[in-house]
């Protein structure tokens, strides 16, 4: 009978409650749609720069974007390419292994950005509000 009563106080104590951000505090981590919407953001850049040094990019490089019904189509050996491209890139001097810059960083290779782009655009604002 105690152990009815006392589960749900348990409970009720491992939940987390909403804080307050004190001034000066960390910001809060953004909502992920926030994340989505910034890393399609950087993609896009990614086309136009792309584009711009005459290499246009895929149709599918911002697939699953809101708004895109573009699908990569790349053949198979292509997708693959840039998955191997992914996985052995070294990762810029700042960023730590495992975190979420890292698989923001790793996704656009694999999507289809050079590593050298992909590299150069982990210093735009935009990359440090994906991988937030």
């Amino acid at each position: 009978m105690r152990i009815a009563f006392l589960l749900p106080l348990a409970l009720a104590a491992c939940t987390a409650s909403p804080r307050a951000v004190p001034d000066g505090g960390p910001d809060p981590a953004p909502a992920p749609q926030d994340r989505i919407a910034a890393e399609c953001a950087l993609l896009d850049r990614a086309v136009t720069m792309l584009a711009a040094n005459g290499t246009p990019a895929h149709d599918g490089l911002t697939e699953g974007c809101p708004g895109v019904a573009a699908r990569d189509t790349r053949p198979l050996p292509e997708q693959l390419a840039s998955l191997r491209a992914a996985n052995a890139a070294a990762l810029p001097p700042a960023m730590q292994a495992g975190t979420r810059a890292e698989a923001v960083y790793r996704r656009m290779i694999t999507r289809g950005v050079p590593v050298s782009l992909a590299l150069h655009l982990t210093s735009d604002p935009l990359f440090s509000a994906a991988a937030r």
